[in-house]
């Protein structure tokens, strides 16, 4: 009988400390996956403003909205800082449904920008315009996280 006891208390030990370690292996997530931010920091040359609003104003949203309508983007917002101090006075921020459609849409997204800013050749010739009046500082890559 003792020796069945001694079995019986160390079998119990035995599943009270794997309970233990299984429930402390289990991590809380606090929160869940939302969508995906591309964010880009921008350096607007001084004395450039004008110039660059009128860009974001026309081509850059004619684009945006069209990548909106095909479904290809979420939607877009773009950030002006309130002072110059920084090394970037501005965000524009695009936002995704996920990664794997930014993945997936990008041959027909880059299709939809021929058709509504031109070919590469005239989508070139705008980037080197733009670098006149406009510095790009970076762009990351953000996932958005919903709190629970």
């Amino acid at each position: 009988m003792k020796r069945n006891s001694r079995k019986l208390v160390l079998a119990l030990t035995t599943a009270v400390v794997l309970g233990a370690i299984t429930a402390s292996a289990q991590v809380y997530k606090y929160y869940s996956p939302g969508t995906v931010w591309t964010v880009t920091c921008i350096r607007i040359k001084p004395g450039m403003d004008q110039a660059y609003l009128n860009y974001l104003d026309s081509q850059f949203k004619r684009e945006s909205d069209a990548m909106v309508k095909a479904g290809y983007m979420k939607s877009y917002k773009i950030l002006r800082t309130m002072d110059d101090d920084s090394s970037w006075n501005m965000l524009i921020l695009r936002e995704y449904k996920n990664l794997a459609s930014i993945e997936a849409d990008t041959e027909k997204a880059d299709e939809l920008s021929r058709q509504v800013a031109g070919d590469d050749k005239v989508q070139m010739a705008g980037y080197e315009d733009r670098a006149k009046i406009r510095e790009v500082m970076g762009t990351k890559t953000a996932r958005e996280l919903i709190l629970k």
